[in-house]
């Protein structure tokens, strides 16, 4: 009858495993391009977060001191 390379069943079947193997590589570069962006968007946070404290802390000094004078 058909042989493995023209049996069109055949021919359909591997297709679909192609383009479901390309819709899990997209997948995982998908998360895993969140899972960067997320760890890059965390520290710039901490380091947003540490300056943003320190001039809160100095204007806080600074006030103290325009009340004492």
């Amino acid at each position: 009858m058909f042989s493995r390379e023209a049996n069109p069943i055949n021919a359909i079947n591997d297709w679909l495993k192609q383009l479901a193997h390309n819709y899990v590589l997209i997948v995982i570069a998908a998360v895993l391009f969140f899972v960067v962006k997320a760890i890059i968007g965390y520290y710039t946070y901490k380091h947003y977060d540490k300056k943003l404290k320190h001039i809160t802390d100095k204007v806080d000094r600074l006030l103290e001191e325009l009340k004492r004078h």
